[in-house]
This record gives structure tokens, C-alpha cells and sequence, in this order.
């Protein structure tokens, strides 16, 4: 019953290939491996991040392998020897068989287990790790738990080994879009009036763009302030409760608007610039760090990375003199306003919540108005 097979009525046709294949396998496959893998410039991020910390004597352990690329592509460079953890033992099985097609059998290791469970003996058989690199990002940055899975492997690094990615940081942007309130309230149709259905509309949620089933790059929109750093991480240093429950922080909207959405996004850096390692402090002032990230403005020819991550979004509305049992208030903004965004975050940093506040001015701004 669990294979992929068993899923279909007995008269619809299954490629034979498929029969009994997991049906978990062959679902992680098509939902979103295919659109990791073609993500073409997420590769050449990383395989220019791990030239900048690879040398011939280098153990790169590897946690959620996945297909096994990025093993393949620490191993192209020239490491010793890759040490792989993936812990879904059919995906395990998978890149077992595509690490051995690509002839890297003999230098990438496969150990099937949560990276948690995995003994220091069973990595160290092969050597002390001195470059860690990982690819368990989410739609939120820590919405895969990396940071947990990182700090852990950390301790299995020999003092000062390389992580990458290096760095990391969760932005949210306030976004005005007919095309998002379209799809998420709605007033009336010929007359009649639809809009105490928007007393139904959540406010609270944070839904990612690959649920609503759309690109948000290709949407109209318009940004009402810079996009703001709700959590900076240094995947080599940090550990778990650097978000600290709750983050406010004060800024201005730079165009007058309706808030439809707080839109959720992130990058990550790594290189010499991003303190990544390799070349010393000279090449890390002459070399801007390497960058991957979901801002929508830089998925737009991104197709692969739309499908894969997308981005989060959270519907907003103006708590302050609502009324109770009322649909929401529209969040409306003044260019200059002076704003107030409250980013909660849960207790394992996985979820994310926000909600905007107006602030009065600082006294020194009132006086000059006055």
C-alpha cells in the first residue's frame, strides 16, 4: 500500500518503472526535487562557495544529501573525501546510484540516518570534517529546522572548519497588490454584496506562494518601504534561540498605500566577502560575497527557484479601532509614516508571525513639523 503503484485505481496505467517505488519518494521527487536540482544558479552558488574552502585534503560532511549533487560537486573539486548523511534511506538509495554513475564512489559515503543520530565514530572512520555544508533551507529561511541540524554538526568539525552556507537573512517587505487582494478578499459581484466574507480572511497565517499556486515575481505590486532584517544568522556560530521570541523594529514607509501583505523572503552569503574563508582578509575586502536569494525581484527569471521556495506571505490588517466581528481594516499608509514591525517568532524559529503597529514620530520630527 505504501507504493506508488497501490495509489491508482486497478485500471489506470503506471509506468512499470514506478510500480513499486515509495510512494513518498516518488511524490518528494516530482513536488520539488526537480525544481532544487534546476535550479541552476542555486549549483553555481555553491560550487563557487565550496572552490573558496575545498583543497585536496579536505572532509566535507554533508547534511541532507538528498540526490547527492552538492556531494558530487565538493567532490569534483578535489576533497579527500565526502561524507554524506541523508536520512530517507530511498533517497539515500538514490544517490547511492547516482554518486557511483558519476564515478564517486570511492570518495562520497552515504550514511542513512538523521544527522542527529549519527555517531562521531561513523563519521570520523573517514576523517576529521573540516568543511560542513548543508542545503535545508525552507520558504523561511529556518523553516527546515537548518539551523538546529547545523549547530548540531558543528560539533563534529575540526576547530575552524568552513561552513556553508556562511551567513543567512530573513527579510519581510510591506506589498501593495490588487493581484493579492483579488485572490484573498472580495467586495461584490453585479450588486451583490460579498463582503462580510471577509470576516473570514486570516490575518494570522503565513502561507507560502507555492500554496496560493502562483509566482509571486510575476505579480503586480509595489514595495511601500525597504525590505527589513528580521533575523541575521551566522550559520558557524549561532545557535538556537538567537531569534529570542520577539523583534520590534521602527522604520518609515517611503510611499503612500494599502499594506495587502507582509511578503517574506531571504539570501544567504557566503565567500571570502562573507567571511566564508579562503584568502585571507585581503581577498574578503576586494571579493563581494557570493549571494542566493527569494527576493522576487531576483526569482523573476528564476522559474525553478519559484516553484522550489517561492516565498511566504502573511495578510495584514489595522488592529487599532476595529470593530468586533467586523471584516478587516484596510492597513493604510502615508508616505513618511512612521511604522512599527513586530516579527514573533515560534519557539524552534521554524514559523514566523508579523504584525504592523503606526508609531508616533520621534519628539525631535514633531517639533519640526509643529
Amino acid at each position: 500500500r505504501h507504493t506508488f503503484g497501490h495509489n491508482f485505481p486497478k485500471n489506470f496505467i503506471v509506468p512499470e518503472r514506478l510500480l513499486d517505488k515509495p510512494y513518498e519518494l516518488i511524490e518528494a521527487a516530482n513536488d520539488w526535487h526537480y525544481a532544487m536540482m534546476n535550479d541552476h544558479p542555486r549549483n553555481v552558488f555553491y560550487r563557487e562557495a565550496l572552490k573558496h574552502v575545498v583543497t585536496p585534503e579536505s572532509v566535507v560532511l554533508e547534511i541532507g544529501a538528498g540526490s547527492g549533487l552538492l556531494s558530487i560537486i565538493a567532490a569534483t573539486l578535489g576533497a579527500k573525501c565526502v561524507v554524506a548523511i541523508e536520512a530517507n534511506r530511498h533517497l539515500a538509495a538514490v544517490a547511492r546510484e547516482i554518486i557511483r554513475r558519476n564515478g564517486h564512489e570511492d570518495r562520497v559515503h552515504i550514511i542513512n540516518k538523521m544527522s542527529t543520530d549519527v555517531e562521531p565514530d561513523e563519521i570520523l572512520r573517514y576523517g576529521q570534517p573540516t568543511v560542513l555544508l548543508s542545503e535545508i533551507l525552507g520558504t523561511l529561511l529556518l523553516g527546515e529546522s537548518a539551523l538546529h541540524y547545523v549547530e548540531d554538526a558543528r560539533r563534529r568539525l575540526t576547530p575552524g572548519a568552513a561552513v556553508v552556507p556562511r551567513r543567512g537573512a530573513q527579510f519581510a517587505t510591506l506589498i501593495e497588490s490588487d493581484d493579492i487582494s483579488s485572490i484573498t478578499s472580495v467586495r461584490s459581484w453585479e450588486g451583490i454584496d460579498l463582503g462580510w466574507f471577509n470576516t473570514l480572511q486570516d490575518t494570522t497565517s503565513m502561507v507560502f506562494t507555492k500554496q496560493y499556486g502562483f509566482r509571486f515575481s510575476s505579480c503586480a505590486y509595489r514595495e511601500l518601504a525597504p525590505k527589513q532584517p528580521v533575523l541575521k544568522l551566522d550559520f558557524a556560530h549561532d545557535c538556537v534561540g538567537v531569534w529570542r521570541g520577539e523583534r520590534r523594529q521602527r522604520f518609515r514607509a517611503t510611499a503612500a498605500g494599502t499594506v495587502h501583505a507582509i511578503l517574506a523572503s531571504w539570501e544567504v552569503h557566503d565567500g571570502p566577502g562573507a567571511g566564508g574563508g579562503g584568502g585571507g582578509a585581503a581577498a574578503a575586502a576586494s571579493s563581494p560575497p557570493l549571494t542566493m536569494s527569494t527576493h522576487p525581484s531576483d526569482t523573476l527569471g528564476n522559474f525553478p527557484r519559484d516553484m522550489q521556495w517561492g516565498q511566504g506571505l502573511q495578510l495584514i490588517e489595522d488592529m487599532e479601532g476595529a470593530s468586533e466581528g467586523a471584516a478587516p481594516k484596510p492597513f493604510v499608509v502615508s508616505e513618511g509614516e512612521w511604522l512599527v514591525l513586530v516579527t514573533r517568532f515560534s519557539s524552534d524559529g521554524v514559523t514566523v508571525q508579523f504584525q504592523l503597529e503606526r508609531e508616533a514620530p520621534p519628539p525631535a520630527e514633531m517639533a519640526m513639523v509643529s
